[in-house]
């Protein structure tokens, strides 16, 4: 029997996460587990793809990185504002994504952080078929270099991406489940992410 490369590549991540001791998360219908280190949320409203896997590296560390993707999935377009999103750890502690002046007193090191999460990532824009137009999710950058802006808005065709800084309330991250949070009017995210955990646990609702 003869596989297309699609097909093939499907069944050894499957067996891949079968095997690998990756911890399985019941996040409801809009929730998908797309590699080792890859989550996905698709509704009618907003897909949004996280990669973790420089968190998952460095959870010894203050400051976390989440590669992040997001587009609309319906005709209207969505917003996004910075007060929109947060992380709630597995002790249900919400931690709100920081502003940009924070993010930059925070780590003083970020061009090193980012081309490590560079090298690291997992390639996340194939996901996305539809999306013709790329933007950057623009929240956080290199103090000096780019705009930053408080909000994003996305349409089916438009792909935003970009990093997603979070602090830890101590100075490390506990393994747990923790969940991307995206929520206003339009839009009602939660995404579970396992960092550190090779085991089913439950996740924060």
């Amino acid at each position: 029997m003869n596989l297309s490369p699609r097909a093939l590549f499907a069944g050894l991540t499957t067996l891949f996460l079968a095997t690998s001791g990756v911890a399985d998360v019941d996040g409801g219908p809009n929730v998908k587990r797309l590699g080792a280190t890859v989550m996905r949320w698709k509704d009618d409203t907003l897909q949004v793809i996280v990669g973790y896997k420089h968190a998952q590296l460095h959870l010894d560390k203050k400051w976390i990185l989440l590669d992040t993707f997001v587009t609309a999935t319906g005709g209207t377009p969505v917003e996004i504002w910075r007060e929109d999103v947060a992380l709630l750890a597995p002790d249900g502690t919400r931690i709100p994504l920081p502003s940009q002046r924070r993010m930059a007193h925070g780590i003083p090191d970020l061009r090193r952080m980012l081309n490590e999460a560079n090298v690291q990532k997992d390639p996340l824009g194939g996901y996305f078929q539809g999306a013709d137009r790329e933007e950057r999710l623009g929240f956080f950058a290199i103090p000096g270099e780019d705009i930053v802006f408080d909000k994003v808005t996305v349409n089916w065709r438009t792909l935003a991406f970009g990093p997603l800084f979070f602090p830890s309330p101590k100075e490390r991250w506990a393994p747990g489940i923790y969940t991307l949070v995206i929520e206003n009017r339009d839009v009602h995210v939660r995404l579970p992410l396992t960092l550190g955990v090779d085991g089913p646990l439950e996740r924060v609702r």
